[in-house]
């Protein structure tokens, strides 16, 4: 990697000092023809005009290949870290985070950072090496023209880095702001826009939204007026220069003239890129900088260096177990979930069913108590090795805007298209599949809309069972069903007891009857708790059968 970037800067610099040599060898090349000489005095120079011409164009492709390939590498690589920040820090870590602020940081922010490389870095690189250059040539020619030429190359220096990245600066992180405002207004308009306009609230979201592109672009015009004055003070620095040595220099051949008062002309084009890299320097920062707050975001749990390998035994055993946040905690809850067996969990809604859902797929700690798989305690074992052997199939699983198939392989990415077949089948939507023209590459719409609220919660429940789990927590599996459907979905739970241990999360008599226990789930500030042993196994019709 470090070496494609070295050879790129090298080349870049070629093709940069091949403009520069193919407007002063042209310069002295007019000049020389003037005074007539035999052609063959000027075959060097126009070899050389031909070569630097080519050069030029060639030195900059190879450049681009190779920078960029390092550039794009680099963005990858911060986005999968952007990627790795949230998931670590999901579910409690992005409390204050909305979710198209959270898109702008890793989709714009992650690919205007590349510019710190390609448009910031380098092109400082090139413009130092070509007035390095160009000033070494000039003083071999006239000392008093080199002198001009550093103190040219040092002012617009100083435009550039004290005066342009200062003056944009509070535009360039007030438009970045206004952008992630932006995005997230938009993400909030987009997801929730028919809802909005049937209650007459989509005002104030739009307002909001016109005032950030507002924003932005006023933002954005102020910058590109302080880049145009910028500009204007180079070019002015540039004929200033050119003045200069025209009047004070002087003690040199005269066929060297065009060279020297070419000279600053030549360096313009590397200077004028140095000024537009200190434009875009505080936008790159200030996406840096919000990139670099996802680091700072706190993982809810700390997997340990050195995790214990899985056991073979999938028995998850509950001890005093609390789960909750800092204002909602449940009382202590124990349990044994064994293959074949299924738990339910009651309680009233807000006492912590999910959450402790949550905690037994490690998402969360507990507050309290112990877990453990296999026999091992759950602080030894590593997160996705707990959730590679117990699944959650939450009430609201996203489902992507993508085909059915995308949409199967979140659980497992090698998954052939004999097994997600097999796994639709066991959750009922083979008839689904057979009426759908595109079959598994059929689009289902943005969080599934194309599907209904039964077909999506069997598309979850296939999705959960493709990744081959064998502890199985379905939170709230009949929600938003009617009787028949509901009924059905509980007897295709009911069927995959052979080999899995399957907790079911429910408000529902109907749910809670078919399994073998119900844990109550109870808050410790409840006065009248649902059991006299709230949070301990309950005997329920299904095991009184049995």
């Amino acid at each position: 990697m470090n070496r494609r970037l070295v050879a790129g800067a090298v080349l870049g610099s070629a093709s940069q000092l091949s403009s520069v040599g193919l407007l002063l060898t042209s310069a002295w090349l007019i000049v020389r023809a003037a005074e007539h000489p035999p052609v063959l005095y000027l075959m060097v120079a126009i070899v050389s005009v031909r070569f630097f011409g080519v050069g030029r164009a060639v030195f900059r492709y190879a450049e681009r290949l190779l920078t960029h390939h390092v550039a794009l590498s680099r963005m990858i690589d911060d986005r999968v870290h952007a990627y790795q920040n949230l998931e670590r820090s999901a579910p409690t870590g992005l409390p204050r985070q909305r979710r198209g602020d959270i898109i702008s940081r890793v989709v714009s922010d992650v690919t205007t950072s590349q510019d710190a490389l390609l448009r910031i870095r380098l092109p400082w690189i090139y413009a130092i090496t070509s007035c390095v250059v160009v000033t070494a040539v000039v003083a071999w020619i006239s000392p008093v023209a080199a002198l001009v030429i550093v103190g040219h190359a040092l002012a617009c220096f100083t435009i550039a880095r004290l005066g342009i990245a200062t003056a944009v600066r509070g535009d360039s992180i007030d438009a970045s702001k206004a952008r992630s405002t932006m995005s997230a207004e938009s993400a909030v308009l987009a997801s929730t826009s028919r809802d909005l306009v049937a209650y007459g609230a989509a005002a104030p979201f739009t307002r909001r939204l016109h005032e950030a592109i507002d924003r932005q672009a006023r933002n954005q015009l102020r910058t590109g007026w302080l880049a145009g004055i910028g500009s204007a003070l180079v070019l002015v620095s540039t004929g200033a220069a050119t003045a200069t040595i025209a009047f004070a220099a002087g003690g040199f051949a005269p066929v060297m003239a065009g060279v020297v008062l070419l000279a600053p002309v030549a360096l313009l084009e590397p200077l004028l890129s140095v000024l537009e890299a200190e434009r875009l320097r505080p936008a790159v920062q200030a996406a840096r900088q919000r990139l670099a707050q996802l680091d700072d975001l706190q993982a809810p749990v700390i997997d340990p260096p050195a995790a214990v390998p899985l056991p073979i035994s999938n028995e998850l055993v509950l001890r005093g177990v609390v789960a909750g946040w800092d204002s909602s905690l449940t009382r202590p809850v124990s349990v044994k979930l064994t293959s074949g067996h299924i738990v339910g969990l009651s309680g009233v809604s807000g006492v912590g069913k999910s959450t402790l859902a949550l905690t037994l797929v490690k998402l969360i700690p507990p507050r309290w108590g112990s877990l453990a798989l296999g026999g091992i305690d759950y602080r030894d074992l590593d997160g996705h090795d707990v959730r590679a052997r117990v699944g959650l199939c939450g009430q609201d699983d996203v489902l992507f805007d993508t085909t059915i198939r995308e949409n199967l392989r979140v659980a497992a990415p090698d998954a052939d298209d004999d097994a997600m077949q097999s796994v639709l089948t066991r959750v009922g939507l083979r008839p689904l599949l057979e009426r759908m023209p595109a079959g598994l590459d059929t689009v289902i719409g943005n969080l599934g809309s194309s599907l209904s609220g039964g077909e999506r919660q069997r598309l979850s429940m296939a999705r959960l069972l493709l990744g081959q789990h064998k502890v199985l927590i379905f939170d709230e599996p009949t929600e938003h069903l009617d009787r028949e459907a509901a009924a059905q979905m509980i007897a295709d739970i009911l069927s995959l007891r052979r080999g899995h241990a399957i907790v079911l999360i429910s408000h529902s008599a109907e749910v809670l009857n078919a399994c073998d226990e119900v844990v109550s789930v109870v808050s410790p500030f409840d006065p009248s708790p649902t059991t006299d042993h709230p949070g301990e196994p309950v005997l329920t019709a299904a095991a009184q059968r049995s």
